[in-house]
């Protein structure tokens, strides 16, 4: 097996709305094809999609990453499939540990196109193959999801916030995260009141997303006080992602659950994390997101360090809700997947076919990835 050809393309992911640090308006992905030779099956092409929440890395891509692939010869692996792999160690030949940065993301846009190759050669969903390879033929049944909403949007007030947490649930959804941290405290409690009565006034089905807005051990401890009444599901993101002194103290004073690491892209930094950080294995969570860490390889890699540092894999949550990810979940077991919900944004949504209820949703069974299956998505990638 052999790779013909990679195509890339950067997509604009417009959107009004924000969180407590940045905008949606100019944010861009990058969307990528990978042709390839599978012998009597013919030509197989494999598709990649950004994670959100950085921005597209055709530079890296093309200039980089895709040459060094386009120069290997085979890619079978030992047991005649497509070796995904393989194809890592080459795009990471001759790069010095450390500055991953957009540098992950590029990889694991590729590494995503050709793991949805290798499954679609295989002839199975990439949940699949993933539980045959890195977890002992074991998979979730139904796999556990929570919506990630309740974004800041112009012109919008508490009203719209309730409706649209309202559709969410509406869904099948048991469990939602909204954001706060832009105008205060005073004002994030008055999000969060204002959607507790549509969770039965259960603060555990309710986790809020700061984005690092916290500085100093005083701005994180306010933000504790003010929502420790509430018994939230967790707090993400409380302050900068390396910033592990002002974590730790954060966790001596909160009892309640901490949630972060989407911001951090490698093997090594999520070491440091678990290891600095004051981080409790009982009810932190860890979400490190595949698509910009590298892709499956080094993420399954993080598994393993996390577990040997005696980590549950419930306690693992990938960030940002793509296709790649729920796949991730399902087949290594995780603890949940985060899913955006808005109907009208690219990224939302699952593949099709897959239905949600009672905060679980049923697993694909189209070979590969499914992005064939997902309306939005498949109009941007059919271009390639």
């Amino acid at each position: 097996m052999r790779i013909i050809d990679i195509r890339e393309k950067t997509v604009s992911l417009s959107d009004p709305m924000s969180n407590a640090v940045i905008s949606f308006l100019e944010m861009t992905a990058s969307a990528v094809a990978i042709d390839i030779d599978a012998g009597e099956k013919g030509t197989v092409t494999g598709y990649g999609f950004s994670s959100v929440g950085r921005y597209g890395q055709s530079g890296l891509i093309n200039e980089r990453f895709a040459p060094r692939l386009k120069a290997v010869g085979d890619m079978t692996g030992a047991d005649g499939g497509l070796d995904p792999v393989h194809g890592w160690a080459a795009m990471m030949a001759n790069e010095k540990p450390g500055g991953d940065g957009d540098r992950a993301g590029a990889v694991g846009v590729l590494d995503m196109a050709l793991w949805d190759a290798a499954s679609k050669i295989e002839g199975i969903p990439l949940w699949q193959l993933l539980s045959e390879r890195y977890n002992g033929d074991n998979a979730h049944e139904r796999v556990p999801v929570y919506a990630s909403g309740g974004h800041y949007y112009p012109d919008r007030d508490l009203t719209a916030l309730v409706e649209e947490i309202r559709g969410i649930l509406d869904q099948g959804f048991e469990t939602v995260k909204i954001k706060c941290g832009q105008y205060g405290l005073e004002d994030d409690c008055a999000r969060i009141e204002a959607i507790l009565p549509l969770l039965g006034n259960d603060g555990s089905r309710l986790a809020v997303d700061v984005n690092c807005m916290c500085s100093t051990s005083g701005e994180t401890q306010a933000m504790a006080d003010a929502y420790a009444p509430y018994d939230l599901a967790w707090i993400e993101e409380p302050g900068h992602p390396h910033d592990f002194e002002l974590l730790t103290a954060l966790t001596g004073y909160y009892d309640g659950a901490i949630a972060t690491g989407e911001n951090l892209f490698s093997m090594s930094e999520t070491y440091n994390l678990m290891r600095y950080g004051g981080l409790r294995a009982d009810r932190d969570l860890i979400q490190i997101d595949p698509a910009l860490s590298y892709g499956v390889v080094e993420y399954a890699n993080i598994v393993r360090l996390a577990e040997a540092g005696d980590w549950p894999r419930s306690q693992m949550v990938p960030h940002a809700g793509h296709l790649l990810a729920f796949h991730t979940v399902a087949g290594l077991q995780l603890g949940a997947h985060e899913m955006a919900a808005r109907p009208d944004f690219i990224l939302s949504g699952l593949q099709g076919g897959v239905e949600i209820s009672g905060g679980k949703a049923t697993l694909p069974d189209v070979p590969g990835i499914g992005f064939e299956t997902h309306g939005p998505l498949w109009a941007v990638l059919a271009d390639l």
